[in-house]
């Protein structure tokens, strides 16, 4: 740990252009990582805040996860039942006045995410219970063809219950890691993923997270898209 792997809450406020209550509400959701401390000041991996910075910050209020998730439904075609018709009617009115960046930004509660190293059979087995996002939803060849990209290899990230993230570490070996190649977001509501797959559009917000240009894009990309439709 060094000044050059960590920053200080007001630094990492500085670099996201919000407030350090807003830094410390990302450090309770997952999207920021903390490492160790100074004093009485949180270290937060520059990593995550670059990160944080790459998929841009933007002043106000975020949704909640309820509201989040039926964003995200809509823009995938799907009808959020768990929001009433009023709501939804508002929702969608909302929507056509935000571009890819401000979709990501305001959907950023609703899950809160891990990150942990897992060796590469852990990883494999970690995979197969999780509901895929990000660069593993790519190993499914239509999501796949949908954002340009292939592979998903090397990496485990999707989706569980609230909860669960603690269970599969421990049966799976998963050691705690701002850098590791296992993200797994835990939800509090499981109606998105009656499916039994993540919405496309949550794909897409997870894939903007990325500090890789190439998954970044593809995000964006196809939030873009949806936004259009």
């Amino acid at each position: 740990m060094s000044a050059t792997t960590t920053m200080t809450t007001r630094e990492a406020s500085e670099r996201l252009g919000i407030t350090q209550q807003s830094v410390r509400q990302l450090i309770n959701n997952g999207q920021l990582s903390v490492e160790g401390t100074a004093g009485r000041t949180k270290l937060v991996t520059r990593s995550s805040v670059e990160r944080l910075a790459a998929a841009g910050t933007r002043r106000g209020r975020p949704w909640t996860a309820k509201v989040a998730w039926a964003a995200l439904a809509l823009l995938s075609g799907r009808n959020p039942t768990w929001i009433s018709a009023s709501e939804k009617s508002r929702l969608k009115t909302r929507l056509r006045t935000l571009d890819a960046a401000a979709v990501a930004v305001l959907a950023r509660n609703k899950d809160k995410t891990l990150r942990y190293r897992a060796t590469p059979d852990g990883l494999t087995a970690l995979n197969d219970h999780l509901i895929a996002s990000g660069a593993s939803a790519m190993r499914d060849e239509a999501t796949a063809d949908t954002f340009g990209m292939s592979g998903g290899g090397g990496i485990a990230e999707g989706y569980v219950m609230a909860g669960d993230a603690q269970a599969l570490a421990e049966a799976f070996g998963l050691v705690e890691d701002p850098e590791g190649n296992a993200i797994i977001h835990e939800v509090e509501i499981a109606e998105p993923f009656v499916e039994g797959r993540a919405p496309v559009a949550a794909i897409a917000v997870d894939l903007m997270s990325s500090l890789a240009t190439r998954e970044r894009s593809a995000g964006q990309r196809v939030i873009s898209e949806l936004l259009l439709v």
